[in-house]
């Protein structure tokens, strides 16, 4: 199975292209390439498709390393979309098919070393049975009330296509991401688990995220998870419309001009490498890249 490798501020993703050969992906075979230490290692697989008619110009499904599917992801729809220039140079704009919906991608630069991608994203929703909250569906999705460890916080949530619920905290480099997120997003109020963003706002222009993937883990970025950050910040009027989104991983520019209106996300990505897996089972040991 021939694959390439490629990371948007970190977040990192193999790419297998449904143009070239036929792929045939299972939960497993997800969790085999990302595995870190038996496979190519990853946090998610996204799988190119040849578009069925003329509304769009590719799909693309993607797997999380835990081996369940992701609505959408916006890191690796900015990669999906260079790699494709990489494959035809003259297109820049691309229309990507997932499951939350048709995904616009223009590519504003391409390099071997990095492209810059812009992505219209979809409309925000900010309804609490938007991020699968039962209770109350029809209302807004703010003040959304957790304990941990005796301390409350607060969430709003946003629907990107996938849940998200964003909490804004003093120093989000104290918080034990790795001990609340799990817990957030297992949290029996959301019935299907949510991603989780712990925010700050640095400046009227400037928030610092750091994140808790569903069905990954810590990522180093989340590009649906900025945009919820930013849509929260705004519906809580802690910023206006355009932000940069600070993550351990780098930077993206998010913005989002009000309600009924898509979210916009523009930073780099880069190809890391490629090659051939040659994994051939659940437990196999012997998986190689050539």
């Amino acid at each position: 199975m021939q694959f390439t490798k490629w990371h948007g501020l970190g977040n990192d993703f193999v790419l297998l292209d449904g143009f070239t050969e036929e792929v045939v992906m299972t939960s497993s075979l997800a969790r085999q390439l990302c595995d870190r230490k038996r496979g190519i290692g990853a946090d998610g697989v996204a799988i190119i498709l040849p578009p069925e008619n003329s509304h769009y110009d590719l799909e693309m499904r993607i797997y999380n390393a835990n081996g369940t599917i992701a609505e959408m992801c916006g890191n690796v729809t900015r990669c999906v979309a260079a790699y494709a220039t990489q494959q035809q140079p003259d297109k820049k704009h691309w229309r990507i098919l997932t499951a939350a919906g048709v995904m616009q991608a223009d590519v504003i630069d391409h390099t071997p070393q990095e492209s810059e991608v812009t992505v219209i994203m979809s409309v925000p929703k900010l309804r609490r049975g938007d991020i699968g909250i039962t209770a109350d569906k029809e209302q807004p999705a703010q003040n959304i009330q957790i304990n941990l460890d005796g301390k409350a916080l607060t969430f709003t949530g946003v629907s990107m296509g996938n849940p998200h619920v964003v909490t804004f905290v003093d120093d989000v480099d104290t918080v034990p991401v790795g001990d609340w997120g799990p817990r957030v997003e297992t949290n029996p109020l959301f019935s299907e688990k949510t991603n989780v963003e712990f925010a700050q706002i640095l400046s009227p222009n400037e928030i610092r995220m750091r994140v808790w993937e569903r069905g990954v883990g810590i990522t180093e970025a989340c590009g649906t998870g900025s945009c919820a950050a930013l849509v929260a910040a705004v519906a809580n009027q802690l910023i206006k419309d355009t932000a940069t989104l600070i993550l351990d991983g780098g930077r993206l520019q998010i913005t989002w001009p009000g309600v009924g209106k898509p979210v916009q996300m523009t930073g780099p990505v880069v190809e890391v490498f490629s090659g051939e897996y040659k994994g051939i089972g659940e437990n196999d040991d012997k998986c190689t890249i050539n």
